[in-house]
């Protein structure tokens, strides 16, 4: 192969067909030209975020020196599950099942899902214009508290029969 074919073929497309997730380098199963599929061809992701995409996700690859037997794959997306209709500067990250963490060009993280769990090895803190909020959200019965005071299971002081007001909680 000469020189001009090789330049010509050092970028290409191709369609995610299997995923090895299992090593270092994820490892992608691509069709990429007419008939031709490539194995273990290495999948570059950027440094704290990863994926898995789903079969049928396009792959944008780079021949490794022009050399059609060193595919690396440097950007893959999927048309189908891709949020549409983000305004300019708007960022989300999403996943096939329909999770979607939008951050809007308001300065908004919006968080859209089934269930959203947390594993906090010290603990959980939110602290808002309104007040803070710590607490252990454990569902085999942990205490959660709001400015030292738990949520369940806490008391009044003078509380009284009628409309009299009773003191803040203890």
């Amino acid at each position: 192969m000469n020189a001009w074919q090789k330049m010509r073929l050092m970028v290409a497309r191709g369609i995610v067909n299997l995923v090895n997730d299992a090593g270092g380098l994820q490892l992608l199963q691509i069709s990429a030209l007419d008939g031709e599929t490539r194995d273990e061809v290495e999948r570059a992701q950027n440094f704290g975020a990863t994926s898995h995409p789903p079969a049928g996700s396009v792959p944008v690859m780079v021949a490794v020196g022009g050399s059609r037997d060193h595919l690396v794959a440097v950007a893959v997306d999927n048309e189908e599950h891709r949020p549409k209709g983000l305004k300019a500067g708007e960022s989300a990250t999403y996943n096939a099942a329909g999770v979607l963490f939008l951050f809007d060009d308001q300065g908004n993280a919006t968080l859209t899902c089934k269930r959203f769990v947390v594993n906090a090895s010290e603990g959980i803190s939110l602290t808002t214009p309104q007040g803070a909020l710590a607490g252990d959200f454990n569902h085999s019965g942990g205490a959660l508290t709001s400015n030292g005071v738990a949520v369940d299971g806490h008391v009044h002081g003078g509380v009284e029969r009628g409309g009299a007001q009773t003191d803040g909680p203890r």
